[in-house]
């Protein structure tokens, strides 16, 4: 850790619950650190404007950063800027673009929920310090090594601690918590190592192809983009194409596909499947950046891949290249558990299932090797599946009166699906980004 430059410390107050009690856990670190000698900076950052803004107050100010930290609200790709009701997050893109003035020897700590199951280790590598983050939910607490309730309090000293809970752990973990004997969960360290290509569908692209030959198979998600699409001939735009499974279905029933990619893997085995049809096309793209004309499509779909993409630069690209009346369709996995009153719903989807995987056996036992894969195991770490209220917060806020619709639910994941109607309608989201 660099003894010289700045500590940055930015907190959010108002993304969901407990936000009066950040500016006290933000300050009682900076008590902490000015005590040991440390200077160091704390700013309120309610969006991602602001975060850039007090980034680049220590850098006009000729200072570097010895260390990063932020407190406050994430979800799966980290920390959580705005409102519920208009939710802001840094896609990787945006990340990767931006600007840090780190000292020597430098480190970041995120004090938020899940942090070191991506965020963390992505701001180590893409930064190349240290960064530290908690594996579970965090709590507030008044001591730092253990849980200690502080209630709705804002009297300092006041922690931000990784804890096991009823989220993580069940009943069991919550009585041990309320009796003080749930020890605070230590800070998991990441060093800037490399992906090596394991962040990419590459190394499981043939037995992803294998499982889907033919996209029909995932009946529900087939009946409801069905449904959606418009009459007619029209242009499609398939982003996160994979091997090209759901343009080669369409291929009769629209104009022209295009498909796209991050996977040069995947985009070379969905050429070698439809080299014989006439009417798709597919490419391989790098970051939130769609190669063609404005107005160049009528619909764009996102099937089982909006979750990995880079959301705000992304969804400003769609809306460049989607014509007038035009509009997205997304289907996708998102994580949740079950609720109690939703139990008859998940019996009747488990059912349908059930059925589904008795009537194509062979592509039930291609995914369950395919999932199974180590490789697979491994690209999940570099790409988790986001909560359900990420996405639905998400899309119903740039998209508003549309709602996000369930079409199967299992214990503690759900297929979900959007339509955006007509993206021209969709809020402009006045975001400020490298």
């Amino acid at each position: 850790m660099s003894e010289t430059g700045v500590v940055l410390i930015i907190y959010t107050t108002k993304y969901r619950l407990g936000g009066h009690q950040f500016p006290v856990v933000a300050e009682t670190l900076a008590a902490e650190k000015r005590e040991a000698g440390r200077e160091a900076v704390v700013r309120a950052v309610e969006s991602k404007r602001d975060v850039l803004a007090a980034i680049a107050e220590v850098a006009d100010a000729g200072k570097q950063i010895a260390e990063f930290i932020f407190v406050g609200h994430s979800g799966m790709y980290g920390p959580m800027f705005g409102t519920v009701a208009f939710p802001e997050q840094f896609s990787p893109y945006e990340w990767e673009q931006m600007s840090i003035p780190f000292a020597e020897g430098a480190s970041a700590s995120f004090y938020c929920c899940r942090s070191a199951r991506w965020f963390a280790p992505f701001f180590a590598r893409t930064f190349g310090v240290p960064a530290y983050g908690f594996f579970w939910y965090t709590t507030f607490s008044r001591d730092r090594e253990r849980y200690a309730a502080a209630g709705d309090s804002t009297r300092p000293p006041l922690y931000t601690i990784g804890c096991k809970g009823r989220k993580s752990h069940g009943i069991k973990a919550t009585f041990q918590k309320r009796l003080g004997m749930m020890p605070a969960e230590k800070m998991k360290r990441f060093e800037p190592r490399p992906a090596n290509g394991a962040a990419s569908y590459d190394r499981v692209a043939e037995l992803y192809d294998a499982a889907f030959q033919d996209i029909r198979v995932r009946k529900d998600e087939w009946k409801w983009l069905n449904e959606h699409l418009p009459a007619g001939k029209i242009d499609l735009l398939d982003i996160g194409c994979g091997n090209g499974a759901l343009l080669n279905a369409l291929s009769e029933r629209i104009a022209t596909g295009t498909g796209v990619d991050e996977s040069a893997a995947m985009v070379e085995r969905a050429k070698k499947k439809n080299a014989e049809v006439s009417n798709l096309r597919f490419e391989t793209i790098t970051g939130p950046i769609l190669p063609f004309p404005d107005n160049s499509f009528d619909v764009v779909t996102s099937l089982m891949s909006f979750r990995y993409l880079d959301w705000d630069p992304l969804l400003a690209e769609i809306k460049r290249v989607t014509r007038p009346g035009g509009k997205l369709l997304i289907v996708d996995m998102v994580t949740v558990p079950v609720k109690t009153a939703e139990y008859p719903r998940l019996i009747g989807d488990k059912l349908r299932t059930m059925r589904n995987q008795k009537a194509n056996a062979r592509f039930d036992a291609a995914l369950k090797e395919l999932v199974a894969h180590p490789d697979w195991q491994k690209m999940l770490e570099y790409n988790p599946i986001r909560s359900e209220h990420e996405m639905k917060w998400y899309l119903e806020s740039r998209f508003p009166g549309q709602k996000m619709e369930i079409l199967n639910m299992a214990w503690h994941s759900r297929i979900v699906a959007f339509d955006s109607g007509p993206v021209e309608r969709g809020i402009e989201a006045k975001l400020t980004y490298p």
